[in-house]
């Protein structure tokens, strides 16, 4: 009953804005058409008495006789030109023979303006041209002079038309250029043709406004949008087709009752409403509050706090059901393991309160991305589960996939933030992945693992090879958990040359597992794993540590180490690089930590006061791989680092490919001007350490001068280097530089 009242008051009240709506609109219609009757009839008294001067000019004895004689000169206001005081600024006069060739054009007064009728304007007047061609040719003229002030329209033997004119628009009049009397015998009735062509300039439009009251008229090419403020009047050419509009202010007043007294309206249908509901729920308020009591209780127990999204508890009771209708209906179920991306970094650099801000409007767009049949719940921080109802084919699974993905890819907007967030999503089918739903929940885990893995931001289905590299990468896992027990860890360097490819200026260190089974692994067959465990900051402190300590016993010599972004995501890794600095006696300026676009890409507040207070620790920075993202320019100007090196992509085929030479001479001059120091990396050619040296590039790295070696031979070959310089002679140890 409640419900009826409502619903009732509800609708009278719908409809009684309706109404309200309905009426000021026909008012407003009213008014408007009064307005556009009052611009047309002005607009046609303009056009009328444009006409009705070419009328005058064209048909006189004086005209049709100068035009059949192509006299040599027609003098303006003399001949066959309005005077002065009826030209506008940009208006053109065009005399056409009677043949539609044109014999002179004026245009501000000077008669050198030929190209515009030939450029712009025939092709406009064709069709009309050719109308009064045919009239001025079987008419039968009344042959009269015409009176320069008459108010009736214009003769016959003219016609009108819109056109555009150095994009703008001109009112365009043409008139049959004939004799006030009879012409001679045997001569033509039609001499030629006067084109006169008015443009609709800001004077013109501030006549209109002076005549008509209006305000705020300009002429657009573009259809006008919808507006209660303003009206458009359609120009048309000839043939009907719209060349532009005039649009102006309207000063209907309805329209302006509508849009103000709409918010009061709206405010009092839903006062009306409140007190309505209000009164209602006095009268079952006392039932209701046990039975809400119960229902909070329920809630609360099977749902969320924060976002008010089911809980796991709730979801599995739901879509264990689910399965098992859907087993009976020989329906397919889908179970959906959701993951927001980065979501930390949230937490970390805006706060707690906005990353719960983030997942409440989460919890919304899933919640509209699904069917009804569908649920969602949030099982922890950023993760949540979704099932898949009553679908009759894996189509229509992947079809809900790909919404949810395009809904969560949209920016969030909280507080003054606008933020940017992806989803992995892990998907198990039922029945081709099983019926149970604990089998269904691991293996949509170990899908969504598996997006992660691809690069996260997508939906990944389950396949049983999945399972097989999961387990592949936990033994990898694992395996180097014992490694960093074993210490079969080994720091291999790369040295680092001056901009003759003799001094040794750097180091760079780079990791190697001597594997007890496996042999010597580059970084590329651990990192990636380690990298999605989390690992990665224990190997990374394990490098940082060497490289510390082994730079300790190479005198002269920077250390170059390569940092993780989550390294530097950690508030506390400055700290940690100070420790390790003074524990080994290493001076700070003998450090250098490089860093990829990835920091960037994931820029966040926290990245930047990390390397800040690095580089006041006096440790440098030096921005790796530079070239091969698209994020660091923009960055340069931050005064973040001290140097950058250039990707080995710049100097492959430098030497022969101009473009490229330009392209790596440009990124070592932007280098070298924001003051920082400049590396390239990958020589490999003694020609490309020749260019290098022609670029003034200061320094360079690459399998020419030496593959990455153990401490042991890097000081060995470092030993032979010196005596090259010296040009002092050594024997060569063998695989000193291998």
């Amino acid at each position: 009953m409640a419900l009826l009242i409502l619903c009732v008051v509800a609708a009278a009240l719908a409809v009684g804005y309706l109404a309200f709506y309905w009426s000021t609109q026909r008012a407003l219609d009213f008014e408007v058409d009064k307005e556009v009757r009052l611009v047309q009839s002005n607009l046609k008294v303009f056009r009328n008495g444009l006409a009705n001067e070419a009328e005058r000019i064209a048909i006189s004895n004086k005209a049709y006789a100068s035009v059949l004689s192509e006299e040599t000169n027609i003098l303006l206001d003399e001949d066959l030109t309005p005077t002065p005081s009826t030209r506008g600024d940009r208006d053109i006069f065009v005399i056409l023979n009677k043949d539609m060739k044109p014999l002179y054009t004026y245009r501000r007064d000077l008669p050198w303006h030929s190209e515009v009728f030939e450029d712009q304007l025939r092709g406009q007047l064709d069709a009309t041209l050719s109308e009064l061609e045919t009239r001025a040719n079987t008419k039968q003229t009344q042959f009269r002079v015409p009176e320069p002030l008459r108010s009736h329209a214009p003769l016959a033997l003219s016609l009108r038309d819109v056109v555009l004119v150095d994009g703008a628009i001109g009112l365009a009049t043409v008139a049959a250029i004939t004799p006030s009397t009879a012409p001679p015998k045997g001569m033509p009735t039609v001499a030629g043709y006067l084109l006169w062509v008015r443009s609709l300039d800001i004077r013109s439009i501030r006549s209109f406004e002076e005549s008509t009251g209006l305000s705020e008229m300009f002429i657009t090419t573009n259809k006008p949008k919808a507006d209660f403020q303003r009206v458009s009047l359609p120009l048309l050419r000839r043939n009907g087709e719209i060349i532009a509009n005039l649009s102006w202010k309207t000063t209907a007043a309805s329209g302006a009752i509508y849009t103000n007294s709409s918010p009061y309206f709206l405010g009092t249908i839903i006062a009306i409403l409140l007190m309505t509901i209000l009164i209602l729920l006095r009268y079952i308020k006392m039932t209701d509050r046990i039975l809400q009591n119960e229902a909070d209780a329920t809630h609360a127990a099977l749902h969320d706090a924060l976002c008010g999204l089911p809980n796991r508890t709730w979801f599995e009771i739901f879509a264990a059901d689910v399965l098992r209708r859907d087993r009976q209906k020989q329906r397919i179920t889908g179970i959906v393991f959701l993951d927001l991306d980065h979501f930390k970094q949230i937490n970390d650099s805006l706060g707690h309160s906005i990353g719960d801000e983030v997942i409440k409007l989460v919890a919304e767009r899933l919640k509209v991305s699904i069917n009804m049949e569908d649920r969602v719940a949030r099982v922890s921080g950023d993760e949540f589960l979704i099932v898949l109802a009553h679908r009759t084919n894996m189509d229509e699974i992947i079809e809900t996939c790909m919404y949810i993905e395009k809904m969560l890819s949209d920016a969030f907007k909280v507080e003054k933030h606008k933020i940017l967030t992806t989803a992995s999503m892990g998907v198990s089918l039922s029945p081709s992945h099983g019926h149970d739903l604990t089998e269904l929940l691991r293996r949509a885990d170990i899908a969504l693992y598996q997006a992660k893995k691809l690069g996260r931001g997508r939906y990944v289905l389950f396949e049983k090879e999945m399972e097989d590299t999961l387990q592949i990468s936990r033994e990898i896992e694992e395996d180097i958990k014992r490694a960093l027990n074993a210490n079969e860890f080994q720091n291999y360097y790369q040295p680092i040359m001056d901009n003759t490819g003799k001094n040794i200026l750097a180091a760079e260190a780079l990791i190697r597992w001597n594997h007890p089974k496996k042999g010597l692994l580059p970084p590329a067959a651990f990192l990636p794993v380690a990298e999605e465990s989390m690992l990665i900051n224990r190997i990374g402190e394990w490098v940082l540590e060497n490289a510390i300590k082994d730079g300790s016993t190479l005198n002269d010599v920077t250390m170059c180490v390569n940092v993780s972004p989550t390294q530097l995501r950690h508030p506390e890794f400055p700290e940690l690089v100070n420790t390790l600095l003074e524990k080994y006696q290493l001076e700070p300026n003998r450090l250098e930590l490089e860093v990829t676009e990835d920091v960037l890409i994931n820029y966040s507040e926290t990245v930047v006061e990390v390397i800040e207070r690095l580089r006041n620790l006096g440790v440098k920075i030096a921005l790796d791989d530079f070239g091969t993202g698209f994020s660091s320019l923009s960055y340069l100007r931050r005064d973040l680092f001290d140097k950058i090196k250039i990707d080995r992509s710049f100097i492959n085929g430098a030497v022969t490919d101009a473009k490229a030479r330009e392209i790596l001479a440009s990124s070592i001059t932007l280098g070298l001007r924001l003051g920082m120091d400049v590396c390239v990396e990958g020589v490999e050619e003694e020609e490309q350490k020749e260019l290098l040296l022609t670029m003034d590039c200061p320094m360079m790295q690459g399998y020419l001068f030496s593959r990455p070696i153990p401490l042991g031979k890097f000081r060995l070959w470092r030993d032979d280097r010196d005596e090259e310089v010296e040009q002092k002679p050594r024997k060569i140890r063998v695989g000193a530089a291998e």
